[in-house]
């Protein structure tokens, strides 16, 4: 690897050239998307900007427990702010999630420019929070598709966030010492309707509340989220 020489896509050489002003001979680390970073000298200067490997920066093991996020599709930009702050959180999957009260179509936020959009917005989360590993961000889903997705296995922790939910919370031992992967599962503006939380639980999943504050739902999306990285520590 060390000494390779590695094209950059047009997006990154237009920023390294109009934005940093950066000039061959200056160093630039790079990130692989998949938990490596390199430093690298900028050897060419163009309309795409060519660098050579010098070493790897990290090579410190990944031992965190895996989490993925299910969230009901948010309006407007709320769910590019979900998105961009689970990044930064250290979430391992995204996956949008068609529910009964979801608003529009699910043929508006279904379809490959939906999720590339999805996925530059990981992309820049990850450079601006230097996090070496891209968030891996999954096509819309049914709900009731979704919640049947992940059958039951040792160690697979699945949390049904639903503001009905009248006795279960995260101060109850909801999350095992034996945690080896976490899933959430959080509705939009509307909520999650009872239809749906009978389902999720037939399908294996623990409905919980997030207390008795009324919160927005992207905001109970990135609450749930930090809590829960904190119960299986990874912060």
């Amino acid at each position: 690897m060390d000494g390779d020489s590695v094209e950059l896509p047009q997006t990154e050489s237009r920023h390294i050239v109009k934005a940093l002003r950066l000039q061959a001979g200056d160093a630039i680390e790079l990130l692989d998307g998949k938990g490596s970073v390199f430093s690298a000298i900028i050897t060419i200067i163009g309309k795409t900007v060519k660098a050579r490997i010098v070493e790897q920066v990290n090579s410190e093991d990944n031992d965190t427990i895996p989490l993925v996020v299910c969230q009901g599709h948010l309006k407007g930009k709320k769910m590019d702010l979900v998105i961009q702050k689970c990044t930064e959180l250290g979430v391992n999957q995204f996956i949008p999630l068609w529910t009964s009260r979801c608003q529009g179509k699910i043929s508006e936020h279904h379809g490959q420019k939906k999720l590339e959009r999805y996925q530059r917005i990981v992309e820049s989360a990850c450079k601006q929070c230097y996090r070496p590993d891209l968030m891996e961000m999954e096509e819309t889903i049914e709900f009731s598709e979704l919640v049947q997705s992940f059958p039951d296995s040792p160690g697979l922790v699945k949390l049904m966030f639903w503001e009905e939910e009248g006795q279960v919370s995260l101060h109850d031992p909801v999350i095992p010492e034996d945690v080896k992967k976490a899933i959430l599962l959080l509705g939009p503006e509307g909520g999650l309707s009872l239809e749906e939380a009978e389902l999720a639980r037939a399908s294996g999943w623990q409905t919980v509340s997030l207390g008795k504050r009324i919160l927005r739902a992207e905001t109970a999306t990135l609450t749930a989220t930090s809590v829960v990285q904190f119960l299986v520590k990874n912060m």
